[in-house]
């Protein structure tokens, strides 16, 4: 019996070890990783000027052609031309074939909130700003500057449409677009309580629902109403997020890509030029500028021939159209404008002495000229003074600028004329006060032409500077030279006597007493 009931024992452990165990373990299906989505960073920071859009043009387009499917665009700026952020508006709007999101890093007002509602989504910093697009400004105690209602509905047209045409296109509410331009839209965010429906509404709209039990939307940190008529809608990243204008938030694009799965493939901000641009561009540097030109300008006409001062007056000139020129604050017309100032000083000055009627002229025509270039341009066309209130008072600070440059300047010309002839090098640039001239040495006569003493004619008038003959050393030939004259203006054909030699300057005087 006993060795029985091992062989049965023995049997059932060999078939039980025939078999394989199984775990009971439920059967799980692989899940494929999704492939991460190639993405690009295309920054808009700064002001929105004609330089920084083209800028942004071809980063954005660079981005494309390495292959992003989605554009993420960083945006820091308080807006600029409504021109431009126009232009970059419409640029987004037509982007069919990648997916553009707008990471609003810090702020975006004005230009900068028409761009972020021009992508596809916002995400937002967890801090950050958007809103208030309107043509408007602010007075000294912070109120809204009042407009003809004509005149405003003129001004916001096709920025509210632009508005409009985003929220439409990217899902927003049309009310919350209209109340980041229109100053008087008064938005409510209300809900009714037996099916949960919410909505954005007006003021009118607001009163006839409330009568069908219709009620603010209760929720912590959410104005009621969202927006008054005093200002314009503008909200921070939580508002924001709960009133659905974002669709996230994330403190960094690096965190925002780890979420979405965004592979980035480059980061492309802008350059040095565009910060180069934006630098010379502003209001003081160009202040500086001015100062400098008038004071080159001065001293190329009391001492010309050298090149060093008509050379800093023709580089600050060049900045001071250039820039504007890129930047799209300075138009051809205006450039002309300013050329045609100077070619009008120049003939009084040179040519055709008139009573310095023509200098006044040419002097009002820079002016304008010059303050025009501070001045932005408007949607429709062509206007010779601005409509525009944000302009009106760009106009207003570019008169301020272009005062005070020249009034430095015209001190600055009085301190060359004072002080730097008893500098060494610069007294050979510039006539001393007076014209008290320093008598070159006997021992150096022999080197310079026309020698101390000689009598010649000038050929040209000499306002101070010209240019006047002086028979040679033989006599037998007549030498042109340019020349100064410490006599003041000299007509063309006086007599002069050389006074000075010396620093590569022949200083004359008139022979008539």
């Amino acid at each position: 019996m006993h060795r029985t009931l091992s062989a049965i024992v023995l049997m059932l452990l060999t078939l039980a070890t025939s078999f394989p165990l199984r775990a009971a373990v439920p059967d799980v299906t692989a899940v494929p990783v999704a492939t991460p989505i190639p993405t690009a960073v295309v920054g808009l920071s700064g002001e929105i000027d004609d330089f920084n859009r083209d800028s942004f043009f071809k980063r954005f387009k660079s981005a494309k052609i390495d292959g992003a499917k989605t554009i993420i665009v960083e945006i820091d700026t308080w807006g600029g031309l409504v021109t431009a952020g126009l232009d970059i508006s419409r640029f987004l709007k037509s982007q069919n074939d990648v997916h553009t999101i707008a990471y609003v890093n810090d702020r975006a007002i004005s230009a900068g909130a028409m761009i972020a509602m021009a992508c596809d989504e916002i995400v937002m910093k967890n801090v950050a700003t958007i809103g208030d697009c309107a043509p408007i400004v602010r007075s000294s105690d912070g109120t809204l500057q009042a407009l003809p209602t004509a005149e405003r509905a003129k001004l916001q047209s096709p920025i509210a449409a632009d508005f409009y045409e985003s929220a439409l296109r990217n899902h927003h509410d049309p009310l919350l677009a209209e109340a980041m331009v229109v100053t008087e839209v008064v938005v409510y965010w209300i809900e009714n309580s037996d099916t949960g429906d919410r909505k954005f509404v007006n003021q009118a709209d607001f009163d006839r629902l409330s009568e069908k039990g219709w009620t603010q939307v209760e929720m912590l940190g959410v104005p009621k109403p969202i927006d008054t008529a005093d200002r314009l809608l503008t909200m921070g990243t939580d508002l924001a997020l709960k009133i659905g204008l974002a669709t996230g938030k994330a403190e960094t694009v690096e965190q925002l890509a780890q979420e979405r799965n965004f592979n980035i493939i480059e980061t492309l901000h802008s350059g040095f030029g565009e910060a180069a641009v934006a630098w010379l561009n502003s209001g003081f540097i160009r202040m500086l500028l001015i100062t400098v030109f008038g004071a080159a300008v001065y001293a190329a006409l009391h001492a010309p021939g050298h090149g060093t001062a008509e050379a800093i007056a023709v580089a600050t000139l060049g900045l001071l159209l250039g820039v504007p020129l890129l930047a799209g604050y300075a138009t051809w017309w205006e450039i002309l404008l300013i050329l045609g100032g100077l070619a009008m000083i120049a003939f009084e000055i040179f040519v055709f002495p008139h009573a310095g009627l023509m200098i006044i002229a040419g002097l009002i025509m820079m002016v304008g000229g010059l303050v025009l270039t501070f001045v932005g341009g408007e949607p429709g066309g062509f206007r010779l003074l601005p409509h525009l209130p944000g302009n009106i008072t760009s106009l207003k600070h570019g008169l301020a600028f272009v005062t005070v440059g020249m009034i430095c300047s015209a001190f600055l010309c009085a301190w060359i004329s004072r002080y730097l002839p008893k500098l060494p090098y610069f007294s050979r640039l510039v006539l001393a006060d007076g014209g008290a001239a320093v008598e070159v040495p006997e021992a150096a006569l022999p080197s310079r032409w026309p020698p101390v003493g000689s009598v010649g004619r000038a050929v040209t008038s000499l306002r101070p500077g010209g240019s006047a003959e002086f028979p040679d050393a033989s006599g037998a030939d007549v030498r042109i030279f340019s020349v100064v004259s410490e006599s003041g203006f000299l007509a063309d054909g006086s007599p002069v006597v050389v006074r000075e030699v010396g620093g590569g300057r022949v200083v004359v005087r008139s022979t008539v007493s």
